[in-house]
């Protein structure tokens, strides 16, 4: 049987990224990345290819002809071997994103600035899901320099799936790193673009720092990949083709300027389409009923790039998304819409639970709700799939004969007992009732939420990290309260 099912009428061909790729060369040439650090600068200097004017870096055409060439035959040749391979079922997974400085109180209704019991709060009831995922929030009631050093301990301390990521200045860095040791991780890195064709400066200046410790023993350090928001219309041109122009120029340019000062560094380039942006606000559309068809263009921008045309599209991943500042209905209709759209097209890893207002905000309670949201569409879209007993012939004799004899009825019967979860599964959170019997108690879905919340919470056990690590990571956080904050 065959059904109908919306196409895209737009496609990112290998010919739009070669001209996408032309200009973005154009750029590197004429116009130059800027580069504020005459460290990093000086290294690049006489290389050739290479002219520097003022701040700005220029590299020539065959120069990004030859970085290019070479990324792009490394990639295609990653995404032809990836396509050939046989891939595994994908289990479906949610995780919670996080990265928010307020939270809604679980009590109060009530949107305040985080805190450490927060942090540890939301930690054990993401875990009690049994979900991973990035930090719920950054705490705010410590002094500003100790928030990042605050979220790397507690998450550490309180579980081993949830990840902490982000820091803000390199003061904090030292105290950083080593943290890291303690937990035998590596200390990341990172590189932005925050400004057209700028390099930060901030973050070039934490890569010198940390590049000999790195040349000394790379496992120490971790180069994350460069980022540079793909905001339309803000921090790009609101046209898919000009964010991938941008991407091009900015990201794969700062990709060949580390390349040049180490061939060896790998942070590697990004490549976007954009992302839905409300230009009244200027502010992420999160929840915009067209993140469905950047995701789509997302995924074939790199393939295009390299010379492939896929043939088939199914996303690596959907999103719970919303704009939202509030655990209401526009929260609902966003979250679930983006979340059945990917699922339907075959993604069946999910992120965004827990987070309303973008990201800026997490909610205890959303978390509840948007699993009951995930399961939702699981259910749903499982049931094109439908367990076997629906059709089966297997005791349909005997349940018929059982009730009709007087014996049984058809809800108490055993046969019905054995196939229900199979067949006819039900939500605690949302049981179908009808008006008499809700009256008896009036409560809704946010309210069950708010409960299950509480008390998971309360009763999740708490995790234990090794007692020396915990001890270790607690000296190194209070010496860097007596240095940093006191």
């Amino acid at each position: 049987m065959r059904y109908r099912y919306p196409e895209y009428n737009v496609d990112l061909t290998p010919e739009l990224l070669g001209k996408c790729r032309d200009v973005a060369q154009r750029l590197l040439e004429e116009v130059g990345l800027k580069v504020r650090n005459p460290g990093f600068v000086k290294t690049l200097q006489g290389q050739k290819g290479v002219r520097v004017e003022g701040e700005r870096v220029h590299l020539s055409r065959p120069l990004t002809d030859r970085f290019m060439e070479e990324y792009i035959g490394q990639t295609r040749a990653a995404l032809i071997k990836s396509d050939g391979e046989q891939k595994p079922g994908l289990e479906w997974t949610l995780r919670c994103n996080g990265f928010s400085i307020m939270v809604i109180d679980v009590e109060t209704d009530e949107a305040r600035p985080a805190t450490c019991r927060d942090l540890r709060d939301l930690i054990r009831l993401v875990r009690s899901f049994g979900m991973s995922g990035s930090y719920p929030c950054t705490p705010q009631d410590v002094p500003p320099l100790m928030r990042a050093l605050a979220c790397f301990k507690i998450c550490w301390q309180e579980s081993d799936n949830i990840r902490p990521f982000d820091y803000m200045d390199v003061r904090q860095t030292p105290y950083l790193l080593e943290m890291h040791r303690v937990m035998g991780k590596p200390f990341t890195i990172n590189v932005n673009v925050p400004q057209a064709m700028t390099v930060s400066e901030h973050d070039i200046d934490i890569f010198m720092k940390y590049y000999p410790v790195w040349k000394r023993n790379h496992s120490e350090i971790a180069f994350y990949s460069i980022c540079d928001y793909p905001m339309l219309g803000v921090s790009k041109p609101i046209t898919a083709t000009g964010s991938l122009t941008s991407y091009l120029s900015q990201s794969f340019g700062t990709y060949m300027l580390f390349k040049l000062f180490d061939p060896d560094v790998e942070m590697l380039p990004r490549l976007s389409a954009g992302f839905p942006v409300d230009l009244q606000t200027l502010c992420w559309a999160y929840g915009s009923p067209r993140r469905h068809l950047y995701d789509f263009l997302n995924s074939r921008a790199l393939p295009a790039l390299c010379g492939l045309r896929p043939e088939e599209y199914a996303p690596s991943a959907g999103s719970l998304d919303t704009g939202s500042c509030a655990v209401d209905v526009r929260a609902g209709i966003e979250k679930t819409s983006s979340a059945l759209v990917s699922a339907l097209q075959g993604a069946r890893y999910f992120t965004g639970a827990g987070n309303l207002a973008v990201d800026d905000l997490f909610s205890g309670v959303q978390l509840v709700i948007d699993v009951e949201i995930f399961e939702y569409v699981k259910e749903l879209v499982q049931s094109f799939s439908p367990h076997p007993d629906l059709v089966t012939m297997d005791g349909v004799y005997e349940v018929l004969q059982d009730v009709a004899m007087g014996t049984d009825e058809f809800y108490s019967h055993p046969d019905t007992a054995a196939k229900v979860r199979h067949l006819l599964p039900v939500s605690k959170r949302r049981p179908a009732e009808k008006l008499r019997a809700w009256m008896a108690h009036r409560q809704n879905l946010k309210e069950r939420a708010r409960e299950e919340c509480i008390e998971r919470i309360r009763t999740q056990p708490p995790f234990q990290l090794a007692a020396k690590q915990s001890a270790e990571l607690e000296t190194i956080y209070a010496r860097a309260e007596r240095e940093l904050a006191g």
